[in-house]
């Protein structure tokens, strides 16, 4: 289980434009049982190694397990949690470095029958949860030097709180972990739709996220970083979205849109595009601080067949709005939450590949510019690097995506010899000469797992692929 473990994390990023030292949170909380199946990935891209420490907070914030790890210029570290720490206890991972750009991923479920990650956590001093559900664990660590109190809203529907805001105090770089039915014991869970966090703070002072336990199907996992509140995006693009049967699959898809004014109505107009470039179109008016949760099917009059195509959200009223969408493999019950993206990129980089059995990985690609054809690269890499496969004619998958059109596949359909190595990882750079939206997913073939791998923000020659051989 731990080489599975570690092969899934072998997760390659690239860094964002910083000329700041690394701090890479991690507000997941990790229980000692947990310590086995749960796993770090972290990555130097620059040029010259990088010390770094990783740094286990216990509930009070005082330090319970420190690991100070060396990272190779251009390399990548992978370990599980307990490999990392001794003795195992309770608490989240911060990890910071003296090196700029380093980046990082945890993994973990128990890898049978559920799983699930993510990327680094933002810090902020408001953030919003778009989707709750009454199973949901509810995880958030002050990444902050001094003690702060998070003020928690459930918010329904209506923009109206589900029960009496909930005040935690956490100490400086302690921690808070609860069901989300436990800390609003009163709350009707399905109108409850989405959490406010919020202190009376300044700075970037803690991070959070939820896990959602059989949220849609069961067993499953499905984790989403708290993201910030304070986002101008009055638009936003899903590049996935499927609904209905396919194969021996069947999908359903869930999509939420909160109202981040508190004080304003918001009318959303959302317009699903069919692979074929048909669209769908739905209205709605989301309460002052409300949200909007409904299936794809009901939003869109759905009736058979399976759909496959993309989503933009727009806020008519100019309001910024954020949101979901979450995938729901019905027949095996793998689940996936995936956020917003607003801005298309010309390099987009997917921090992972598992596509060797039992795992496959899928890419969709998204030319939301309903004008121009867009010019694409797709490079798969190997965990040091290298492309799979080496040669021009195997290496490289090229394309023109035209205009308002999405494509997906599997990732061995662009580029086969992902299937013929001894051993899995790596990572998928796309290279476009327009802006374009993304997503991938790995997921077990037994369609047990699904997690999504967000695409890192690479700005542009900022990276350049080997060249075939």
């Amino acid at each position: 289980m731990r080489t599975t473990l570690l092969v899934l994390l072998s997760i390659i990023f690239l860094p964002l434009c910083s000329l700041a030292q690394s701090t890479l949170n991690f507000p997941h909380v990790l229980e000692p049982p947990d310590f086995a199946t749960s796993g770090i990935a972290i990555v130097n891209p620059g040029p010259t190694d990088a010390a770094a420490t990783f740094t286990l907070f216990g509930a009070d914030g005082s330090v319970v397990g420190t690991s100070t790890q060396t990272i190779t210029a251009r390399g990548q570290f992978a370990r599980v949690a307990s490999q990392l720490f001794s003795p195992v206890l309770a608490g989240w991972v911060q990890v910071t470095s003296d090196t700029a750009g380093l980046q990082g991923f945890w993994f973990a479920g128990d890898l049978v029958n559920y799983a699930d990650g993510a990327e680094a956590a933002p810090s902020g001093t408001e953030l919003v949860l778009p989707m709750v559900a009454p199973s949901s664990e509810i995880d958030i660590a002050n990444t902050g030097t001094t003690a702060v109190t998070i003020v928690m809203d459930l918010v329904g529907l209506d923009g109206l709180d589900q029960d009496l805001p909930f005040p935690q105090r956490i100490p400086a770089k302690g921690f808070f972990k609860a069901n989300a039915a436990t800390i609003f014991p009163k709350a009707d869970f399905q109108v409850a739709t989405h959490l406010r966090l919020k202190c009376g703070c300044t700075g970037n002072v803690f991070a959070g996220l939820l896990i959602a336990k059989d949220f849609i199907a069961q067993p499953s996992w499905a984790v989403m970083n708290a993201l910030p509140a304070s986002t101008s995006s009055v638009s936003v693009i899903f590049p996935h979205l499927v609904d209905g049967p396919q194969g021996n699959t069947n999908w359903k898809s869930v999509v939420g849109v909160t109202n981040l004014s508190a004080a304003s109505s918001n009318d959303v107009t959302l317009v699903f595009t069919a692979a074929d470039g048909t669209s769908r179109t739905a209205q709605r008016i989301i309460q002052p601080n409300g949200s909007i949760r409904e299936t794809a099917q009901q939003l869109f009059g759905f009736t058979t067949g399976f759909q496959n195509g993309w989503l933009r959200i727009t806020s008519t009223s100019f309001i910024p709005i954020t949101g979901y969408v979450a995938y729901a493999e019905m027949v095996g019950a793998a689940v996936a939450v995936v956020p917003p993206q607003s801005e298309g990129q010309v390099n987009l980089l997917f921090a992972h590949i598992a596509d060797l059995p039992p795992w496959w990985t899928g890419l969709a690609l998204l030319n939301a510019n309903p004008r121009t054809t867009a010019n694409i690269e797709i490079f798969a890499m190997n965990p040091d690097g290298s492309l799979i496969g080496g040669a021009a004619n195997v290496a490289t998958a090229r394309f023109s995506l035209p205009g308002g059109i999405k494509v997906s596949k599997l990732l061995s359909e662009w580029i086969p010899d992902t299937q013929r190595r001894k051993s899995d990882g790596g990572f998928i750079f796309v290279r476009s000469d327009l802006p374009i939206f993304g997503i991938e997913l790995f997921f077990s073939r037994n369609m047990q797992i699904l997690a999504n791998v967000p695409p890192a923000r690479i700005p542009a020659g900022s990276y350049v692929p080997p060249s075939p051989r």
